[in-house]
């Protein structure tokens, strides 16, 4: 009986036939997935031409430590006690770069950043702050895509703020610094003026090298750098304010401490002259106990009161120091160049969205529909 001659079906023979039934697949629907692919690439086109140019001015700062080698305060008062307080307490009262990202997302923090006065293009060389330019239409130029979203996707919040008769037409005046107000009441056209200015911020601390990177972004190049700029003398103005009151409340501890350590140290030195006055010839074992005792709680107090004399006097010159908090080493420049809208990083990326899209539907669509016949049948 001869053998008959079956064709053996290998694992890569069977991946060569599924390869070419993709490809013979893709091919029957070519014209779709270039017709789709084409509409991806139109809509990736108007993107790009008709998206707002945008500038970003950025600058770099360095906060400034703090530190002392002996270390001072409430640090050195905690020392001489035998009490370590950590790092954290040895910086003066210098805020960390890690929280200034919180500090410029703050209300108080945008809203000062809102009254910062810019002269725009459609301003006629007046200055507006910039809570009016972000709320009145006549400063800014007209933005195709902004208009289609706005009555597209934002059309119900559109209605809804339309129906909203409580609006303010200003804001309200309240101060960065030296503000007692903990409670903030933020009207509609503000709180969409804080998203815009909060949107346009960037801020950038690199612990690791210690610096901090602040930047902003503008349809107009020039008040992109103003805007950078104010934002780091507003960031240095409320680290400064911090320290300061930190300062001042680490003098009045100082102070209070050093009043205390004064009085213990004139008792006990009291309480050894009487001591000796009273026993000017120590015969027994009990008295000269005693008199070491008082030596030594003399001992303490005075080297407590002689430490925070020194404390006392360094916490005031701190306080009359003038130190700078934020040194700039890379101020902010009007950018010559702008960073949005990369056209050709739109272009490619609809490109092969389109791409993406379009062979997906080729192998879903058979699935798509046999659901619909089951759902209908």
């Amino acid at each position: 009986m001869e053998q008959e001659n079956k064709p053996i079906v290998t694992e890569n023979d069977s991946d060569e036939i599924d390869i070419t039934e993709i490809l013979k697949k893709l091919w029957v629907k070519r014209s779709f997935i270039i017709k789709l692919t084409a509409i991806f690439l139109l809509i990736g086109l108007f993107i790009a031409l008709f998206s707002p140019v945008q500038y970003t001015s950025t600058c770099t700062v360095v906060p400034q430590s703090g530190n002392k080698s002996g270390g001072g305060g409430l640090g050195g008062v905690a020392a001489i006690m035998g009490v370590n307080l950590g790092t954290a307490m040895m910086t003066e009262g210098t805020l960390s770069p890690v929280m200034y990202p919180e500090i410029i997302k703050s209300v108080p923090f945008t809203r000062e950043i809102m009254k910062t006065e810019v002269i725009v293009e459609k301003s006629d060389g007046q200055p507006i702050t910039l809570y009016d330019y972000y709320t009145d239409k006549q400063y800014r130029s007209f933005n195709l895509l902004g208009a289609i979203k706005k009555y597209t996707i934002g059309l119900p919040g559109l209605i809804i703020g339309a129906l909203r008769s409580d609006k303010e037409p200003k804001i309200a005046e309240t101060s960065l610094i030296g503000d007692s107000t903990s409670v903030f009441n933020l009207t509609p056209e503000e709180k969409s003026v804080y998203d815009a200015i909060q949107g346009a911020i960037q801020i950038n601390p690199n612990s690791k090298d210690g610096y901090v990177t602040l930047g902003f972004t503008f349809p107009e190049a020039k008040v992109a750098a103003q805007v950078t700029d104010k934002l780091y003398r507003t960031l240095e103005e409320y680290v400064s304010q911090f320290k300061s009151e930190k300062l001042d409340d680490n003098l009045k501890f100082v102070e209070q401490s050093f009043e205390t350590a004064k009085s213990d140290f004139l008792d006990a030195q009291n309480r050894l002259s009487s001591f000796q006055d009273a026993n000017r010839s120590l015969t027994t074992a009990s008295a000269r106990s005693m008199e070491t005792r008082l030596r030594n709680e003399y001992d303490i107090a005075f080297t407590l009161y002689r430490e925070l004399a020194t404390q006392r006097e360094q916490a005031k010159i701190a306080v009359k120091e003038n130190q700078t908090i934020l040194t700039l080493v890379n101020p902010p420049v009007v950018p010559l160049e702008k960073s949005a809208p990369r056209r050709s990083i739109i272009i490619i990326g609809f490109l092969f969205l389109g791409i993406v899209v379009a062979v997906g539907w080729v192998f879903i669509e058979p699935y798509m529909k046999d659901i619909s016949k089951e759902i209908t049948a």
